[in-house]
């Protein structure tokens, strides 16, 4: 055998069902190991954190809040999650990742479990993608709901559209993707779908958590000049929301720039895991500050509005109480419409401009059009 024989480059010979051999590179057959063995890592990872916030969502959840439209998005999108996740793995265990089967290009032998695993995984990914979409769409309309009503019209208009364009483009994948299991597309054909689909989910994620933050960080600039200066909800949902910003959009970027094939299938884990761990995490904030931000009624007090949450009086005028001031919301035009949900808390939603007037140490100041 000559010296410079290297046996981690040899080639093994693989027979076709007819005995006609064909050669498969040492080095083919490792990086198809190492591939399997890498992704299964990053999807155990993300099963187990999706099953983990998914229960400590149900627990933390009072029962009459688990009702309220927001909470239902946020876990029907863990929930879809976790069965997305759960068919990934599966696969890695069907007939289709036999080394015989993938080098060469046969899988007469693969079950039809198998590709009705495969074509669940992409169809569950599009529920998901449905569900985080109209969390989104409802949380950016909660929270723009002192807006005029020019604004939040405009936001709306925006927001759905925003919203559609990626669940247009993800159904169109997952069809086509479902068609390239079932062996009638080649992987090519469907490659620029797929990029252009992860795309337009970034640019999406990227639009509503920019007005999502912007709106809550101006709010948190009001507060400060109302007396209101602790780490409370409010800023806990702004730092979750820059989170969900920046964290999926640097993965989603990433991919295209490494070789590295795990990295998007953590966009959707992570904003889906971001939506209803910025609800436990500002609820938990809310009960280490006392009972000076509790309202009257303790069923509420860890919801995740309770800080915003408005106190009615019998004369129909409103109150936010918090530690360092007290502040009273007058409206202008019509009263308060109605009470909504949002996640597992309440907030009030006022037609028009309010008038507030902040008592604090024997000191008065006055903002308007909050």
């Amino acid at each position: 055998m000559a010296s410079d024989f290297d046996p981690f480059t040899q080639n093994l010979i693989f027979h076709h069902a007819d005995g006609t051999p064909f050669p498969v590179p040492l080095a083919s057959l490792n990086d198809f190991i190492q591939y399997g063995i890498r992704i299964c890592i990053n999807y155990g990872a993300q099963l187990g954190a999706s099953i983990i916030l998914f229960v400590i969502l149900m627990l933390l959840t009072r029962p009459e809040k688990r009702g309220s439209h927001v909470f239902i998005l946020n876990s029907l999108s863990l929930f879809f999650n976790i069965g997305r996740l759960l068919c990934q793995v599966i696969y890695f265990t069907t007939g289709f990742e036999n080394p015989y089967a993938l080098f060469a290009e046969d899988y007469s032998r693969v079950g039809a479990s198998a590709y009705a695993d495969s074509i669940l995984g992409v169809v569950l990914t599009f529920l998901m993608l449905l569900c985080i979409e109209g969390s989104l769409v409802l949380q950016v309309q909660l929270i723009c709901v002192t807006l005029r009503r020019m604004y939040r019209r405009a936001i709306l208009g925006s927001s759905i559209l925003m919203a559609l364009i990626p669940i247009g483009f993800r159904l169109a994948y997952t069809v086509e993707n479902s068609m390239q299991i079932l062996g009638k597309r080649v992987l090519d054909d469907i490659q620029w779908l797929e990029s252009a689909t992860n795309i337009v989910i970034t640019v999406s994620i990227c639009f509503f958590c920019a007005i999502f933050v912007t709106k809550l960080g101006f709010a948190i600039k009001q507060r400060e000049r109302l007396g209101v200066r602790d780490f409370g909800p409010m800023k806990v949902i702004f730092v979750m929301g820059c989170q969900t910003l920046v964290i999926p959009a640097l993965f989603s970027i990433l991919q295209y720039a490494t070789t590295t094939p795990e990295l998007s299938s953590n966009v959707l884990t992570l904003v889906s895991i971001s939506l209803p761990l910025s609800s436990i995490w500002a609820g938990f904030s809310l009960t280490k500050k006392g009972p000076a931000f509790h309202s009257s009624s303790s069923s509420s007090a860890r919801n995740l509005w309770n800080m915003l949450s408005f106190q009615t009086s019998g004369r129909g005028e409103t109150t936010i109480a918090s530690q360092a001031a007290r502040t009273h919301c007058f409206s202008d035009s019509r009263p308060i419409k109605e009470h909504f949900d949002l996640e597992s808390g309440g907030g009030i939603s006022v037609e028009h401009d309010i008038s507030v007037h902040s008592y604090h140490k024997s000191t008065t100041s006055e903002a308007e059009g909050v």
